[in-house]
C-alpha cells in the first residue's frame, strides 16, 4: 500500500466519530469514557437547567455552563482505570453519568444527551403555525404511509423535521385482546396521528367498526378529524390484525398530553351488567 494512502488511513482512525444524540433517562447509568489531559463536553439538548450536580469522588473535576447547559469534565488523575459518578438533578428527576478515566480510544471528547419524555425547548411551536383543515383536506393516508416509514428508515425520518414517533402510548384489554395504541405527530401541520393495532386471538369473528374508536385526553372526549382502517370489512375474524388510524387536527395539542384510547364496552361487562339487571 502506497505511504500517501497510509497516511491518509491514519488521519481517518485518529479523527473521532461525530457525536450522536443519546437519551438520558432517570435510574438509567450512562457511561462516559474520559482520559487524562483532555476535556469531555456533555452537552445537554434540554430546556431544563440542571438544578444541582454531586461528584462522588474527586478523581475528575467538572465545570457546568449554564447558559450553554453543558458540562466540562477533566479527569484529575494521570492514568486510566479508576471511575466516579455524576448526578445530575433536572426538574424533578436525577440522571446519573458513570464517568470512567481510560487510557485508549474509547475516550470521548464529546457526548450529546437529550432528556427522556423531554420535549425541548419550542418543539411544538410551528403548532401555532398551522390553520386548521377540513376533513377533506386531511391526508391520512399519506400521514399513515409516513409513520410506517418513518419508523425503519432513520434517513426519511431526519428528513422530516417536523415529525416525531412517540411508538407505543397505551395497550387496552378488550374483549380477549389486546389493543395498542401508537402516536405520531406532524407538528407542521398540527397532526396528531394515532395508530390502533390488534390482533383477533379470540375464536370468533369480532365486530368493529374504526367509528367506535374514540380518543380523550387528560379525561376530555377530543374529536376526530379522519379515520382510516388499513383492510376491508368490519368483521375481524379469529387470527386476523387489523390496523386503524385516527387524526386529530387543528387543536393545537401536544403529544404529551394523557391520551388514552376509547373503545366500545367489553362484552363480557354488557352480559354481567345485563345478568345484575334480571333482562333476560
Amino acid at each position: 500500500m502506497k505511504p500517501v494512502v497510509l497516511m491518509a488511513l491514519a488521519l481517518a482512525a485518529a479523527q473521532p466519530a461525530l457525536a450522536t444524540e443519546e437519551p438520558l433517562r432517570p435510574g438509567k447509568p450512562a457511561e462516559v469514557y474520559v482520559a487524562p489531559g483532555r476535556a469531555t463536553t456533555v452537552l445537554l439538548r434540554t430546556g431544563q437547567k440542571v438544578a444541582a450536580i454531586s461528584l462522588a469522588s474527586p478523581v475528575v473535576s467538572y465545570k457546568y455552563d449554564k447558559a450553554l447547559n453543558q458540562l466540562e469534565i477533566t479527569p484529575t488523575v494521570r492514568s486510566g482505570g479508576v471511575e466516579t459518578n455524576l448526578n445530575l438533578r433536572i426538574g424533578d428527576e436525577v440522571y446519573v453519568l458513570v464517568v470512567k478515566v481510560v487510557s485508549d480510544v474509547r475516550a470521548q471528547f464529546l457526548r450529546v444527551f437529550s432528556i427522556e419524555g423531554d420535549p425541548g425547548p419550542d418543539d411544538e411551536a410551528g403548532l401555532l403555525r398551522a390553520r386548521p383543515l377540513k376533513p377533506s383536506e386531511v391526508d391520512i393516508v399519506g400521514a399513515a404511509r409516513a409513520f410506517e416509514r418513518a419508523e425503519g428508515d432513520p434517513v426519511f425520518r431526519e428528513a422530516r423535521p417536523g415529525l416525531r414517533i412517540e411508538g407505543s402510548i397505551g395497550e387496552y384489554p378488550w374483549n380477549g385482546c389486546l389493543l395498542g395504541l401508537d402516536l405520531a405527530q406532524f407538528i407542521d401541520l398540527d397532526l396528531l396521528l394515532f395508530r390502533v393495532r390488534w390482533l383477533n386471538r379470540t375464536p370468533e369473528g369480532i365486530y368493529l367498526d374504526p367509528g367506535q374508536y374514540g380518543l380523550m385526553a387528560n379525561g376530555v372526549r377530543i374529536p376526530i378529524i379522519a379515520r382510516y382502517k388499513d383492510g376491508d370489512g368490519e368483521i375481524v375474524l379469529p387470527g386476523q390484525r387489523e390496523t386503524v388510524y385516527l387524526a386529530v387536527q387543528g387543536y393545537r395539542l401536544s403529544r404529551h398530553n394523557r391520551w388514552r384510547l376509547d373503545l366500545p364496552p367489553d362484552s363480557a361487562a354488557v352480559n354481567r351488567l345485563l345478568s345484575g339487571s334480571g333482562i333476560p
